[in-house]
């Protein structure tokens, strides 16, 4: 069985947000389909602390889009709906929906993997440099 990483492999990729433990179990156990490129369980520390682990490991960054039902500490900081992000190389994203659409699993698209910048709805929170080593 193929292992999936925890950790954003390349600029570029599309990130979604899954909100069924059920179903990232499913996708854990489905990874030899090839079209998911990582995938993180979302800690209790928030979504923001999740991307900024994400990130660490290949310095790379993201450009999301917020959650418009809730604030952006609320998103970002708090205990949500979503419990996992999934990161999609581009040119399997068409599979990939399919895949989630097929089997009834729930995604929300949040934004791309970018090179090094932290982004949400045009607002810059730094570069993952920054946060090198302030993750704990």
């Amino acid at each position: 069985m193929k292992e999936v990483k925890s950790s954003f492999t390349q600029k570029g990729d599309t990130l979604y947000l899954v909100t069924s433990s059920e179903a990232v179990d499913y996708l854990n156990s489905s990874i030899d389909s090839g079209f998911i490129s990582s995938l993180h369980r979302i800690s209790g520390k928030g979504i923001f602390h999740s991307l900024v682990e994400c990130c660490l490991d290949n310095k790379l960054g993201f450009d999301i889009t917020g959650d418009s039902d809730l604030t952006d500490e609320e998103f970002l900081y708090g205990n949500t709906k979503y419990v996992a992000i999934v990161s999609v190389n581009d040119a399997q994203e068409g599979d990939f929906v399919n895949f989630m659409f097929s089997h009834g699993i729930e995604a929300t698209l949040l934004g791309h993997v970018t090179k090094g910048e932290l982004r949400m709805d045009d607002n810059s929170f730094g570069f993952i440099s920054d946060y090198a080593g302030k993750t704990a």
